[in-house]
């Protein structure tokens, strides 16, 4: 568990027009700072316009998003969402680097009232090549609330057998509340 990361902040905002330049991608990309490699943006399965961020803040670093990233980013954003705040309950990452992300963010489900250290679990051998290798888990529980769940995945390439994103991971996800973002690049 990489201890160093306190706080899992989501921010989700929905733009005037889609990311279709990668302008506002790569405007968020050149205006993260801190010491973890930053998630880029992250766009709604169902909605373009949709789109959200995932911050690692450590114990001395501001939860609030920078005043110059929100300015920055006015002109393209038609509505903000409040920041949200997640106690990591798994924060793993592989000496690679994804390039590739999946966010799922749902407000249901219930979490344990008592914060314990997650056991560690068995890792499982694949002897076939099914199995897409992690190298990002980031999974979080609401500060504020004992209902909801933060699951960001990380991997080096997209899997190619998941050609439409909106088959991942639940066709239900509507239904079930579960908002899905993934990365564009």
């Amino acid at each position: 568990m990489d201890e160093h990361i306190q706080t899992l902040v989501l921010e989700e905002f929905e733009l005037r027009a889609a990311d279709t330049d990668g302008a506002v991608a790569r405007l968020l990309a050149s205006s993260s700072n801190g010491r973890v490699r930053p998630v880029p943006l992250l766009t709604s399965i169902d909605d373009e316009r949709r789109v959200a961020t995932v911050r690692a803040v450590g114990e001395q670093e501001n939860l609030d998003p920078s005043a110059a990233e929100r300015a920055a980013l006015e002109p393209f954003v038609s509505n903000w969402h409040m920041p949200r705040h997640y106690r990591p309950r798994i924060v793993e990452r592989s000496q690679s680097p994804p390039s590739y992300y999946r966010l799922a963010v749902t407000e249901s489900g219930i979490n344990q009232t008592t914060l314990e250290s997650p056991a560690e679990a068995p890792r499982s051998k694949t002897s076939g090549g099914d199995a897409t290798p992690l190298d990002l888990l980031w999974i979080g529980a609401p500060v504020d609330s004992y209902a909801g769940l933060l699951v960001l995945l990380g991997t080096r390439v997209r899997d190619a057998s998941r050609a439409d994103p909106r088959e991942w991971p639940l066709p239900m996800s509507d239904a079930l509340g579960v908002r899905i973002y993934e990365s564009r690049t």
